[in-house]
């Protein structure tokens, strides 16, 4: 019978039997699955090509097989069954598997931590798993999500979710005759947008290099040095003075790169992980439209 609210929906049963028979490609096997007769499915089969008026198989004497709208229809009936089976799974359990999400150290560190706290909170029942790497890599294997910085796009099965601002920063206190200049080895060379400032590029200056990136602010913090600060992950350290433009006020920031998501094709059936996404592209949206104090301050 068919739905009255949903009239256009065909039966549920219906839908597994076409999904088992073009599956098997033979009514015969699909009725040995589903504990029926060939009969019975074939039966399921002409009313759900009945109900939506399109031919899913072609029948011949050695079984059947699916026509080109079939072959359509099986890939969108495939993935509503599996997308209901997980959404059936979480209300019945609360919990589906724990999504996997890969992002590098510094995001995870200096980004991530605080903000994957506060949704955790929120959703105690969605349950994330975190590998931090020293580069994602532009596809991603093994893991439901990803969040990377990219200099360039990388392509369309990445969203970009916020973009870089760059400006060499250290301690408010930090003086020094010889700079000591610090540079992430996993995110190139970024003092180059300021290799003609003087007081960089004079001689002496001392490079020391981590790939470590929280370790570098820590020095940074500690007073030892100077390093580029990518602005979205020390906002905050800028904003209460732990950290000042260096050498100056008037050292200019730059655009450099961004952060993107990447969800993989299993996200797309697991209904925690296309929760997050949603989350965290609607939180990123929000925090972008605040830069740091000093930022505001300089452009007024």
């Amino acid at each position: 019978m068919r739905s009255q609210r949903y009239p256009q929906l065909p039966p549920l049963d219906a839908l597994v039997a076409f999904e088992s028979a073009a599956e098997h490609e033979s009514f015969a096997r699909a009725g040995e699955e589903l504990f029926l007769t060939a009969s019975a499915v074939a039966y399921q089969v002409k009313k759900l090509e009945s109900t939506i008026g399109v031919q899913l198989f072609a029948r011949h004497g050695k079984g059947v097989t699916l026509t080109a709208k079939g072959q359509e229809f099986l890939l969108l009936v495939k993935k509503s069954l599996s997308s209901l089976e997980s959404y059936v799974d979480w209300i019945k359990h609360g919990r589906l598997a724990p999504v996997k999400l890969i992002t590098q150290h510094a995001i995870a560190q200096l980004w991530l931590q605080k903000r994957l706290g506060v949704y955790q909170h929120n959703f105690p029942d969605n349950e994330l798993e975190i590998t931090a790497v020293s580069a994602v890599s532009g596809n991603p294997q093994d893991t439901d999500i990803a969040i990377g910085y990219f200099q360039h796009d990388p392509g369309k099965n990445w969203q970009c979710l916020w973009k870089e601002t760059l400006i060499p920063v250290a301690s408010k206190a930090y003086k020094a005759v010889t700079p000591v200049l610090y540079q992430d080895m996993n995110w190139h060379d970024d003092w180059r947008f300021w290799q003609d400032e003087k007081v960089i590029a004079k001689g002496g200056a001392k490079m020391r290099r981590s790939s470590l990136y929280g370790l570098i602010l820590q020095s940074v913090l500690d007073g030892h040095g100077a390093m580029v600060g990518r602005v979205s992950l020390i906002k905050k350290q800028l904003n209460n003075g732990e950290l000042r433009p260096w050498p100056s006020e008037n050292i200019q920031a730059v655009e450099s790169g961004g952060y993107y998501l990447y969800q993989s094709p299993s996200c797309k059936d697991h209904v925690v992980a296309m929760h997050f996404c949603h989350w965290l592209t609607k939180l990123c949206s929000e925090e972008m439209r605040y830069p740091p104090i000093c930022l505001i301050a300089k452009k007024q």
